[in-house]
Parts: structure tokens; sequence; C-alpha cells
């Protein structure tokens, strides 16, 4: 078995160590992580991560089905509601801010924590408010718990799994999503009416409180050793290694990257991503994520109301239906993200194109039965986007600014929460019915053809952990030979 490399003696090349005796052979992070088998760990890892992002969307599909009930109850204007998404979309922004930086900095497992506190302990609470000023408060702090886990969440995750099968269990992540976006829709449809929205917000915090509960015995998880390894904790990451293996890897190898944490303590904030080694593959992503939120919440913000009108379908039953609808989509992404399919690049190219063509066919079909059925095609192919984004942007950048990198794109997609709704307000007022989607899918079509200025396919590759190493990756092309990318790793300095 192939577990090692060293330099020739005449330094002409490498020399494979499967002769080596064990106590003589190096590895590297990526090589260990990669030969250990997916087991009761990983798997406890998944649910831990898979939980916390169901209360996070389950949260935040919230508010779209509360604009009634508490204005009512608090007599608001129709400006005095649109108040909470404003706010609560300015303290994401600012919990995912601080959650990545944190998380480069100090380790991926206390902002993940705190985040997970944040939702049970605030979405309880906020159910409680005596008036609208607390609400929203309460719906803010919640909001820093949001911001905090999808800054840390998914890289926490991405750094145990071994690359084989990274993009598929990632892609499981969006699918547990989608079924906490399921389940506010449903809760809505079952709760809102009979029992008030009080104890519809208590009971969508759920989630949060049964994973707070269980977090330590289902998990007992650790630090990342990724990002030990970068910090040049190379005691502390061997015994994380240890614990979730029956193999002694006591004789892992550092990475070659310079062992302080001072260099990489310096580089841990959002201004790096956008040096001269990064700055256009920072531009591509946040543009690619800035309109995949516009898109999604162009189309899901006013989908009820619109649906209503144009279709005469009952608004909660309408986009409990659609919700439905992601789930065969996500599966397919799953399916197809891995190298041996389509990878990361390709499959995203394939459903950009696929929601956009939905939303051109939802406009030119006049019968109502297809114009709903390619809405259902709509969120089947667009809500794996974020699948696929949230796996391959952590993956597109080194280990001391990815959770800074994720933060970064989970802030952009912030403001077209806070300008779509103007948006969709004036389209769905237009006298042409065609105007909405149309709008919409010009969106996803402008998406789709800059996932050509991709140019780093990581669907089994390794993860990086400097600019040098992912900028030697862009050099190479779309798609890198695998005997190569392997000889450009293997060889590490010992610590």
């Amino acid at each position: 078995m192939l577990i090692g490399a060293s330099w020739n003696s005449d330094h002409s090349g490498l020399s494979y160590g499967a002769d080596e005796p064990r106590s003589k052979q190096k590895r590297n992070i990526e090589d260990v992580l990669s030969s250990i088998k997916l087991g009761a760990f990983h798997w406890r890892m998944l649910g831990l991560v898979g939980a916390g992002y169901c209360a996070v969307c389950a949260e935040m599909m919230l508010f779209i089905f509360l604009s009634g009930p508490v204005s009512e109850e608090w007599n608001l204007s129709s400006m005095d509601y649109p108040w909470l998404p404003f706010c609560t979309g300015i303290t994401s922004i600012i919990g995912g801010y601080i959650s990545g930086i944190c998380s480069d900095r100090y380790g991926r497992q206390p902002p993940f924590v705190i985040g997970i506190v944040c939702l049970a302990v605030f979405g309880i609470s906020s159910a409680f408010a005596t008036n609208f000023p607390m609400f929203i408060i309460l719906r803010c702090a919640v909001t820093l718990g949001i911001g905090a886990f999808e800054a840390t969440g998914f890289v926490l995750l991405l750094e145990f799994l071994p690359k084989e099968h990274r993009g598929s269990i990632m892609v499981v992540v969006t699918l547990c999503g989608a079924l906490g976006a399921v389940l506010v829709a449903g809760l809505a449809w079952l709760i809102l009416s009979c029992w008030g929205w009080r104890c519809f917000v208590a009971v969508c915090a759920g989630p949060a409180v049964i994973l707070l509960a269980v977090m330590w015995p289902l998990a007992h998880f650790s630090e990342s050793p990724r990002f030990l390894m970068v910090k040049g904790k190379r005691k502390e990451a061997v015994q994380v290694l240890n614990r979730i293996s029956v193999q002694d890897y006591s004789d892992l190898a550092c990475p070659d990257i310079p062992p302080t944490s001072k260099s990489c303590l310096a580089q841990s904030k959002i201004a790096y991503l956008f040096s001269p080694e990064l700055r256009e593959r920072t531009l591509t992503f946040t543009l690619i994520w800035f309109l995949e939120a516009t898109g999604y919440w162009g189309v899901t913000a006013y989908l009820p109301a619109y649906m209503s009108s144009q279709l005469g379908t009952h608004a909660r039953l309408s986009l409990f239906s659609v919700f439905i609808g992601e789930l065969p989509g996500i599966v397919l992404a799953m399916l197809l993200v891995e190298r041996v399919m389509l990878g990361r690049i390709r499959t995203l190219r394939f459903f950009s194109a696929m929601t956009a063509a939905s939303l051109l066919l939802f406009a030119v079909f006049p019968n109502d039965a297809a114009q709903a059925a390619m809405i259902i095609l709509c969120y089947f192919s667009m809500v794996p986007i974020y699948s696929i984004l949230n796996t391959y942007t952590p993956e597109a950048f080194p280990t001391h600014l990815r959770s800074t990198a994720l933060a970064w794109m989970n802030i952009v997609i912030e403001f077209p929460g806070l300008l779509t709704p103007f948006a969709g307000a004036k389209l769905l007022s237009s006298s042409l019915p065609w105007l909405y989607p149309v709008v919409w899918a010009g969106v996803f079509l402008l998406q789709f053809s800059l996932t050509f200025n991709l140019k780093v396919e990581t669907a089994g590759q390794s993860l990086q952990d400097t600019e040098a190493m992912a900028n030697s990756e862009e050099k190479r092309g779309d798609y890198i030979d695998d005997e190569q990318d392997n000889i450009s790793r293997d060889f590490v300095v010992p610590c």
C-alpha cells in the first residue's frame, strides 16, 4: 500500500516508501485523513453538522410565515415588519464575519458551539417577546448564531473527511438543511392557524434545542486536525487522529508550510482574500454566491403571493410542495458532484442552466399545471447550487483562510435579502406576468456564464494549506491529473 514518499538520494524524483519500515515512513495530513475509513466518528460529525444546518434553515425560513400574524398582533404598518429581515440580515453579517475570523485564528470548535447555543436559547426566547422591538432583538441574537454556523459548520466537517467522499457527504448536509425548510413549511401549515405564531416559533427552535441537548454525547467532537497542523500544534493533531482511528499515526509529518501560528494569524482576515494570489478566485466566487442568493430570494420571497394570485393555490401548501421538490435535486447533486461523475464545476453549471431554463419555461407555459411543475423543477435545481457552493468554496481556499472565505461569502449573500423584497414587489405589481420569472432566469444565466471562470476542480483532490499550493492547482487548469497531484504533495518536511 502506498502510504508515504521521500526524495531519492540524487534528488531527481520521488521514491515511495512501500518497503520502508513503518517507523520511518512519513505522511502528511491529507494522506492520513484519506487513509482513515469512514466510520462512527465521521457519521457522528455528519449528524452534528447536518442537524445544525437543519436548525439553521428552519430559523432562516421562519420570517416568511410571520408577516401576517406578527403584524396583526402588534398592529404593525406595512413599513414596520420589514425591519425584522433588515436587522436580522445585518446581525447575520456581523456574526458571520466575527465567527469566520475567530475560526481561522482560534479554531473551528468555539464559534460552532456558540452558534448552536444562540440558535437554541434565543430561538425559544423569541417566542415570549412582549413587543416588536424585543422580538427583533431576540431574532437578531438568533441570526448571530446562524452566521456563526454558516462560517464554521461546513469547514469543521470538511476538514475531517477523506477526499474521495468529501463532495457527496457535504451535499448531505444541505439535504438536512432542505429538510429544515420542509419542516418549517409543514409546521406553518399545521400550527399557525390553530396554535398561533408563538407556538410556531417555539416549535421551530426544536431542532436547535435537541441538538444542544445531545451535542456532546452525540459527537464528542474535537478540533480540526488540519487546523491544528497549520497552527503548528502537531501533538494535538496526532491525538485527534488517534482518537478517530484504530491505527496509530504518531509518525505523522507536518505539512510543508511554516508551522508558526503568527504567520497564519496575520493572514486570517478578509482583506487577504483579495491579495494578488487569490483576488480573481475570490471575486468569481463572490459574484456566483451573490447571484445565487439574489435569484433564490427573488423567487422565494414572493413565491406564495405569486402562486396565490396567478395559480390560485394556498400559499402555505404550495410552499410545502415546492420545498419537497428540493429533496430529489439534492440527492442528484450528491451523485454528480464527485470526480467520477461531473465534479464540482460541471455540476454547478448543470444546475445553474437547469434553473434558468425552468424559469424561462415557466414564463412561456400558459397552463397552470405546467407552471406549477416548472416551479418545482426550479427548486429541484436551484437549491442544490447552495450545496455545491458550500462544498466547493472552502475546498478552493487554503486552510488558514477557509472559514474566513466562507464567512465572506455568507456576508455577501445577505445583501440580496435586503434588496430583493423591493425588486420582487415591483415585479409582482407589473402588468406583465412573464416579467417576474424572466428577470430571475436572467440572474441564473449570468451565474452560469461566470462558472466558466472557475479554474480549479477540487473533486477528489487534496485540500490546500497555503496560497502557493492553491495557485499551483489553478495553473494546472480545470481538471488535474491525479498522479501529478499526488507527487506534488507527498513530499513533506518532517517535524
